[in-house]
């Protein structure tokens, strides 16, 4: 399907922060390592999250669900596996987790998805779960899925990550290491300090999982999982095309949940209140009101890349320069995201050039409304349809752009309800 959006003058309206994504796809890996009941409260309910319960029940779990909890009947390292081929869809987050669970299954796992997951190269995952000990091998001479993992007992010790692991990995070369023979101790450059590594970090604690920071090192004790209760924080960051359309905009919107944030939402408040905007933080969560006027500023992404697209449509009507720099690794997400936000925004008359780690964008731009490429994949398809709410004409986002309907299941909905005209088509 398409998407068309038209021109908008004024949002207005609620709309609630939704449960993290990520919180919720670890904690049922997570859950299905811990041997014994497991409850998940609050979590996000789209289609990578549901295709990763897929997979564990696939691998022995059973799972019930509710509208407000999933229980989770794990097998620690006793996994039951049904089936040799677990097929992830167009998760990159659960292929990662998923290798993880395979690395101590005693059974050889295929790990394949859809055929967008089939041509990401992931030379960088595979290298490091084999520094590890793990035998894990691509079928295809690109390092692209599927993958072909021979599962057996982790022996530990330490692992150098001196040359740079994508922050997006690092949760899962963290996960399987409480089932090795004795400690993992992983070296870095310099210490990890990214919202995923935090995430884990923390959500493997809850499950009594003894993770140790020792400078720049972490220290992971081989220990089993326990049962745990774990509630799913909410994701600020996932709001940001809200966040985007209503600063430029006549608009009141009213982001509702807990005012208190962590992780990526920190780093994405700074940004915008580096580049001059103004977020109420309220009872029971923020208020923003527009137009509002921003400015142009450096914005480094080494810590949540994945926040390139909305930050660019922001840029665009900032003004003065925007410099996004340090974002490698969101040119190795569900698209090249760092390519395809340029191409698409020059389309609409945006004054942007492409470097080999980010953005640099000249503001404010006059944007039109035009016919563009989604790439099949929902944060680029969430970014540019704020920026043709913003953009002078109709606009047409093509190329699977209910890829939305993988993290933002109620993102045209969601709109609608503030008062913009975005509609799906064939």
């Amino acid at each position: 399907m398409d998407l068309t959006v038209e021109s908008a003058t004024s949002l207005s309206g609620e709309i609630r922060i939704p449960p993290s994504k990520l919180h919720t796809q670890f904690s049922s890996v997570l859950a299905l390592l811990a041997k014994g009941k497991s409850t998940i409260e609050n979590p996000l309910r789209v289609k990578d999250t549901l295709c990763l319960l897929r997979a564990i029940e696939g691998m022995g779990a059973v799972v019930k669900k509710s509208q407000d909890q999933w229980s989770v009947w794990g097998l620690g390292q006793e996994l039951k596996q049904m089936e040799n081929v677990v097929d992830v869809r167009n998760s990159g987050t659960s292929l990662c987790l998923m290798t993880s669970v395979a690395s101590i299954s005693p059974r050889v796992t295929v790990l394949t998805g859809d055929a967008q997951l089939r041509n990401r190269k992931i030379s960088q995952l595979i290298s490091a779960f084999q520094s590890m000990g793990v035998q894990v091998y691509s079928v295809k001479p690109d390092d692209s899925p599927p993958l072909v993992v021979f599962g057996g007992k982790l022996k530990g010790g330490k692992v150098s990550f001196q040359n740079r692991v994508g922050n997006c990995y690092l949760p899962a070369l963290m996960l399987p290491c409480p089932f090795a023979e004795k400690p993992f101790e992983f070296s870095f450059s310099s210490p990890p300090s990214s919202p995923q590594v935090s995430a884990a970090e923390e959500l493997m604690k809850t499950a009594g999982a003894e993770v140790v920071r020792q400078g720049k090192n972490i220290k992971i004790l081989n220990q089993p999982y326990d049962v745990f209760n774990a509630k799913m924080p909410q994701d600020l960051a996932a709001t940001a095309p809200f966040i985007v359309a209503s600063l430029f905009t006549s608009s009141k919107l009213k982001l509702k949940g807990s005012n208190r944030v962590s992780g990526r939402d920190i780093l994405l408040l700074k940004i915008l209140d580096q580049m001059g905007a103004s977020i109420d933080a309220v009872k029971g969560g923020f208020s923003i009101s527009g137009p509002q006027k921003l400015k142009g500023t450096k914005i480094n992404l080494e810590k949540s890349p994945e926040l390139l697209p909305s930050i660019a449509v922001i840029a665009c009507n900032a003004h003065g320069k925007t410099v996004i720099y340090n974002a490698h690794e969101a040119r190795q997400m569900k698209s090249d995201r760092i390519s395809a936000m340029a191409r698409e925004l020059k389309k609409m008359g945006a004054r942007v050039v492409e470097r080999s780690d980010g953005l640099v964008i000249e503001g404010p731009n006059e944007l039109k409304g035009t016919k563009l490429d989604g790439h099949d994949d929902y944060a680029v398809v969430a970014a540019l349809a704020s920026a043709c709410l913003l953009a002078d004409g109709k606009s047409r986002i093509a190329n699977r752009a209910e890829a939305l309907q993988t993290s933002y299941s109620r993102f045209v909905s969601t709109f609608q309800e503030l008062g913009a005209e975005i509609n799906y088509v064939l």
